[in-house]
């Protein structure tokens, strides 16, 4: 077959391999990317400093049960579960933090001047295998390009897909438990502060009691409902970050993987068959 014709017939890939090797010096979808990321950071860091004021409060709470009223007594049974569960979801939002900054870690690095070069040097090599008959290079110019095409755009991909089908699915659930917990912050906070200041002050007790009905209505079965709802909350937002930003991620990860797997293996796999003499 003339070079003529093999150019013809493959006209389109060696098109389309040109256009990607430019494409991938492009960095459009790496601003995107990362602005993604920051929002999703700056998202996870807010939840992790509301978990930190949770405890924070909670633990002033806590403190200030050490007479032997009933309703004290009564509070500081009723926070240590919280408390603990609180911690827990610290430690959560750190992760989920860390996890969206190793992404962004990853995408810079996929962005790259080296990965970048290497790729259009594979897209490159592979326009160049198609344009002669039967080259034995071929299969290994396409085995390198999915594998830099892999590297250069399978973390990308996979963060933005992240970041949007969390938003999409689940965002909404996410500000809402976000809002409601900021409210039972809020009201722990103001609590705190004013047990802290009766604990020098026995005549600051009835105030406290009553800026605490002022609050929240009963100060023993109020407190226990709304520290029932804040678990719950807790628990589901939890659940949610760990969903975005570690569960989606390394699913769409895996997912690109296979896709390498199931571009590259028929072709590794593939061994010339021996013709009869």
């Amino acid at each position: 077959m003339s070079l003529s014709l093999q150019v013809a017939r493959h006209r389109w890939a060696v098109a389309l391999l040109l256009l990607l090797s430019a494409l991938s010096w492009l960095s459009v979808t790496h601003e995107v990317a990362l602005a993604t990321l920051d929002a999703s950071l700056a998202t996870a860091f807010k939840s992790f400093v509301l978990a930190k004021a949770l405890n924070a409060a909670i633990s002033v709470m806590q403190s200030a049960t050490a007479d032997a009223m009933v309703v004290q007594v009564q509070f500081g049974q009723a926070l240590d579960p919280a408390n603990d569960l609180v911690e827990r979801f610290s430690w959560i939002m750190f992760a989920s933090t860390a996890s969206l900054a190793m992404q962004k870690i990853l995408i810079q690095v996929a962005g790259h001047a080296l990965i970048k070069a290497l790729f259009s040097l594979s897209c490159l090599a592979l326009a160049l295998t198609l344009l002669w008959p039967a080259s034995r290079w071929r299969e290994w110019a396409r085995r390198a390009f999915w594998l830099m095409a892999f590297l250069r755009f399978a973390v990308l991909a996979a963060a933005l897909a992240s970041a949007w089908t969390g938003d999409a699915l689940i965002g909404e659930q996410r500000d809402g438990l976000y809002a409601s917990l900021d409210r039972d912050r809020a009201v722990f906070q103001e609590v705190a502060e004013t047990q802290a200041g009766a604990r020098d002050d026995e005549g600051l007790w009835q105030r406290f009691k009553d800026k605490w009905d002022s609050a929240v209505g009963h100060p023993v079965r109020d407190l226990l409902a709304r520290l029932d709802s804040m678990t719950e909350n807790v628990v589901t937002l939890s659940a949610v970050f760990i969903v975005q930003t570690v569960v989606f991620p390394l699913g769409f990860l895996y997912l690109s993987w296979r896709l390498l797997g199931m571009l590259t293996t028929p072709v590794a796999g593939r061994r010339p068959i021996p013709r009869d003499a």
